[in-house]
């Protein structure tokens, strides 16, 4: 089997010939150390590891303002998006960008900004129907990736100022999500209609955090789901998948992602709680579960405890398909690359069908 088929299956809740090996980040430093342990030069992970392939290309969903460097220093820059919003980002420490401001920071602001998000077809990238062929040629599985609606919202506003809302102002929050959703519905229908036969949508959206997930589940409910539900009702119209990556404590949001029609959850951090081998008997006949192999086990170089992570999650986790292997999040330096091959070899050797 492809790397595409492969992951089509275990996402229809079937058993491929092998369970699918995915990574999609393995932290520049991780790499940097890799080669001085024995990964070629020139030669990424993925390759080397022969490793699936889940190609992104993104759609344009923002509110298309230029983005303009503000600040810079021999360590940082600060600068706005393309929605307006002013981030922090290190030049060479690899580390998540700082929130310094926002544009949209009251509904008054927002009325004078929403008329931008507007479904033109400079959102959709002009040779979408080709990039889409020649990555299936390849035998890879390719999502398109548009900014998740809420995530969108969160980011746009500014994470406080946006829980601030939800509770607050919860109608305004709502109409921010659904402008947002009703712009990715129009233009996933104008990506459709260049003839372009992508596999599925992946949104990235943390909704949770270590402890749990970030708001209430009624607010989840009442807020949320039904926008999620709009867009997995129009990618199962047309036979694509819909996936989310969820960092954090996902235990209490993954009924609801169910009622709300995804098909996969994703990374399933190990250290916030996730467990396949107690989430795969209550929920793997409807969702599957993506990811969760450990990085703090396998960075303990311990292979024993290796061996058990990688053996027992497969032994539970692959009956019926409905699970991918990937990491609990991404993979940082901390695991040498001797480590890392050990835990693919066990995979391959535990991993068929």
């Amino acid at each position: 089997m492809t790397s595409r088929e492969r992951i089509a299956a275990v996402l229809r809740r079937q058993e491929p010939d092998r369970i699918p090996m995915v990574e999609i980040h393995i932290w520049p430093p991780t790499i940097e150390r890799w080669q001085k342990e024995g990964l070629p030069e020139g030669v990424h992970p993925e390759q080397y590891f022969e490793l699936e392939r889940i190609a992104r290309v993104g759609l344009d969903c923002s509110l298309q303002f230029e983005p303009v460097v503000l600040e810079e220093t021999d360590e940082w820059t600060a600068g706005s998006d393309r929605d307006g919003a002013v981030h922090k980002r290190w030049k060479e420490q690899y580390a998540t960008c700082a929130e310094v401001d926002q544009l949209v920071k009251t509904p008054e602001d927002w009325r004078s900004v929403r008329d931008r998000l507007q479904p033109t077809a400079d959102r959709v990238p002009a040779d979408l129907p080709a990039r889409v062929e020649a990555l299936h040629a390849r035998g890879e599985f390719v999502v398109l990736q548009p900014n998740e609606p809420v995530w969108w919202t969160w980011r746009t506003l500014g994470m406080t100022r946006a829980f601030m809302a939800m509770a607050g102002e919860p109608e305004w929050f709502e109409e921010m999500v659904a402008t947002q959703t009703e712009l990715q519905l129009e233009l996933l229908r104008m990506a459709l209609e260049t003839g372009a036969k992508p596999d599925g949508l992946w949104y990235f959206s943390d909704l949770c955090y270590r402890n749990g997930m970030f708001f209430s589940q009624k607010m989840y409910r009442e807020l949320m789901l039904p926008w999620h539900r709009k867009i997995a009702d129009f990618c199962h119209d047309y036979g694509l998948f819909l996936l989310l990556h969820c960092c954090g404590d996902a235990r209490d949001l993954v009924p609801h992602l169910i009622d709300a029609g995804f098909d996969a959850i994703q990374p399933l951090e190990a250290r916030c709680g996730n467990d396949v081998r107690i989430m795969k008997p209550l929920y793997g006949d409807r969702i599957t579960l993506f990811g969760n192999i450990g990085v703090d086990v396998l960075a303990t170089g311990d292979r024993g405890a290796i061996h058990h992570e990688i053996v027992s999650k497969l032994e539970a986790a692959m009956p019926g398909g409905g699970h991918i292997w990937h990491s609990d999040h991404s993979v940082p330096p901390t695991i040498s690359f001797e480590d890392y091959a050990y835990a693919v070899e066990l995979t391959r050797e535990y991993g068929s069908y």
